[in-house]
């Protein structure tokens, strides 16, 4: 079996602003049909015996397109054969839970969700237009419905310390998701933050082989770059460090969860970022 690339939508219309796919694509977005989707579905699965689609659209937009492609997809009996990933915002998901069940039964079993901070002037000072309680909508939702609920969180703005870092972990042990993804604030080029960053002389690394969002290439207001970087480490150890998490995740009855944590475990990921402080 494979795993192939389906593209079904390009461009974002939202302002994050640490987003350099915002900026690429100047806040535009064009789609394909639901019925166009669900037709290269079928044809990736007959012609190359496809069993997992990353659909790679920057934000999957629920709706009235979303919801003719999961009745195309059921209506064509590709479900139980085809299993498929996408990205979406919270607020998303949030307000669309009745389409999470139709979804599910058209192959979705994996939602990657940006939650970032469950702190509200934090997500406003990202430009994200999402709430915490969305967050936490989302992702009863998705587990309700046996869908591999991941979300992304952030660290290291300008206003990060010790004890807000500590918040976070907090709130995203409390949040739950299936798998949690910590990364430090990058500025990339061509995003709001990068001008921000150069405008007040941020940034002090300048190699571009660590802008990949595990390397710390600004400090904050309290912490340096080396704090910044020990505490995605510690973001990790809280979360993954727990026996009874890493046990239910090996042995989840959810497909993806129980690869992901075996996966991880094979290849001692903590130990891997503990060796970039």
């Amino acid at each position: 079996k494979r795993s192939l690339i389906l593209e079904g939508r390009r461009g974002c219309s939202h302002g994050c602003t640490f987003c350099s796919q915002c900026s690429f694509w100047e806040n535009r977005w064009r789609a394909k049909s639901g019925r166009r989707i669900a037709e290269e579905m079928e044809y990736y699965l007959d012609r190359f015996d496809a069993e997992f689609l990353w659909l790679t659209d920057d934000n999957f937009a629920f709706g009235p397109r979303a919801d003719g492609m999961f009745k195309e997809i059921n209506a064509r009996g590709l479900g139980d054969d085809l299993y498929w990933f996408v990205q979406a915002r919270v607020d998303d998901v949030a307000r669309n839970r009745e389409s999470i069940s139709e979804m599910r039964r058209a192959g979705n079993q994996w939602i990657l969700m940006g939650i970032e901070s469950g702190d509200p002037e934090t997500l406003s000072r990202y430009g994200k237009g999402t709430t915490p309680d969305q967050a936490q909508q989302a992702v009863r939702a998705l587990k309700e419905n046996d869908v591999f609920a991941q979300g992304t969180f952030i660290i290291g703005n300008r206003g990060d310390n010790q004890g807000s870092i500590e918040g976070l972990r907090r709130y995203v042990e409390v949040l739950d998701p299936d798998l949690a993804i910590f990364m430090i604030l990058t500025p990339f080029p061509g995003t709001e933050l990068y001008e921000e960053a150069i405008r007040n002389g941020w940034i002090e690394d300048w190699n571009w082989a660590h802008y990949d969002m595990i390397h710390a290439v600004m400090p904050t207001e309290a912490l340096s770059t080396a704090e910044v970087q020990e505490e995605l480490y510690k973001c990790y150890r809280s979360f993954y460090g727990k026996l009874s998490r890493r046990i239910g995740g090996v042995f989840s009855s959810n497909r993806f969860k129980r690869r992901t944590y075996r996966y991880m475990a094979s290849q001692s990921i903590i130990m891997q970022l503990r060796d970039l402080i």
